[in-house]
C-alpha cells in the first residue's frame, strides 16, 4: 500500500509539474546542471551527468532522485547509488553540498526495452520523501528519453545475406533473359 501512495503521489508532482510550469519555476535553480540523454542503447552503460553551477559555502545539504517513470507502465524506479534500479524510494546521493567543482556521473547499464521512458532528477531536504513536492527544494529536471533495441551480432549478416541473395537472382534474371534464342528445327 504505502509503494501505491509514494507512486500515485510521485506521479501527480510530476503531472502537476509538467501541466503547470509555473509551479516548477517557483522553485530556486539548482546548484547542479543536470544533462540527461536523449537517447539510450539497451544492454549499453548510460549515465545522467550532474556538473556543479557555483559551490556554496552555506548550502543546504538535499538528497538526489533519479526516478524513472516508463510510458508503457506506471512502475516508477529509483537509481541507487550502486547503479541498480530499485521501487523503493532510494536516492541516488544523500546529504549532498555542491562545495567543489566536481562533475558526477549517474550510472546504470540499460536494460529496460525499447521505446520512451521519462526520467526525473529531484533535489529534496535531506532526509524527505521525494514525492512531497513541499520538500523539493530546487527545480526538478525532466527528460524523455528513448530507449533503442539491443543491435544482434547476426544483424549485418542477414542484410548482406539478403542483398548478396537479391545480386544472385538479378545476375541469374539477367544470364537467362540475355540468351540468344535458337531457330526451332523442323
Amino acid at each position: 500500500m504505502r509503494r501505491f501512495v509514494t507512486l500515485i503521489l510521485t506521479l501527480s508532482a510530476a503531472a502537476t509539474m509538467l501541466t503547470t510550469p509555473a509551479l516548477a519555476s517557483t522553485l530556486p535553480e539548482a546548484p547542479v546542471r543536470v544533462a540527461i540523454p536523449g537517447t539510450l542503447h539497451e544492454g549499453r552503460d548510460a549515465a545522467i551527468t550532474l556538473e556543479p553551477r557555483h559551490a556554496g559555502r552555506d548550502a543546504v545539504p538535499f538528497d538526489v532522485y533519479v526516478i524513472r517513470i516508463p510510458s508503457r507502465q506506471p512502475v516508477l524506479s529509483y537509481l541507487s547509488s550502486t547503479g541498480i534500479w530499485t521501487p523503493e524510494p532510494t536516492p541516488w546521493q544523500r546529504d549532498r553540498v555542491v562545495t567543489a567543482a566536481t562533475a558526477q556521473l549517474a550510472t546504470w547499464r540499460e536494460k529496460g526495452s525499447a521505446g520512451f521512458v521519462t526520467l526525473l532528477v529531484v533535489f529534496v531536504r535531506a532526509g524527505a520523501n521525494p514525492s512531497e513536492r513541499s520538500e523539493w527544494l530546487f527545480q526538478p529536471v525532466l527528460g524523455r528519453v528513448s530507449v533503442r533495441p539491443a543491435a544482434t551480432a547476426g544483424a549485418g549478416a542477414v542484410i548482406f545475406a539478403g542483398a548478396l541473395g537479391l545480386a544472385t537472382v538479378a545476375m541469374g534474371a539477367l544470364v537467362v533473359l540475355g540468351l540468344p534464342r535458337r531457330p526451332e528445327k523442323r
